[in-house]
């Protein structure tokens, strides 16, 4: 898994062009594919993490 997420990554930073973007956006984030599109536009093509793409997680701890 690591060799395929890294010749993924590899492919990202080679000059990708917008429709090489478009189509890995669509393909990888189903219906949040026009937010990582628009993400990685704006920085230079790398894909939004999960706590970019679904905001911030917050645990609380229970009170008994």
């Amino acid at each position: 898994m690591a060799h395929l997420t890294s010749g993924l990554m590899s492919w990202m930073k080679s000059g990708t062009s917008r429709n090489d973007l478009l189509t890995w956006a669509k393909t990888e984030y189903g219906k949040d594919w026009r937010f990582a599109y628009e993400f990685m536009l704006k920085n230079n093509g790398r894909s939004p993490n999960l706590s970019e793409l679904n905001g911030p997680r917050y645990f609380r701890k229970e009170v008994a």
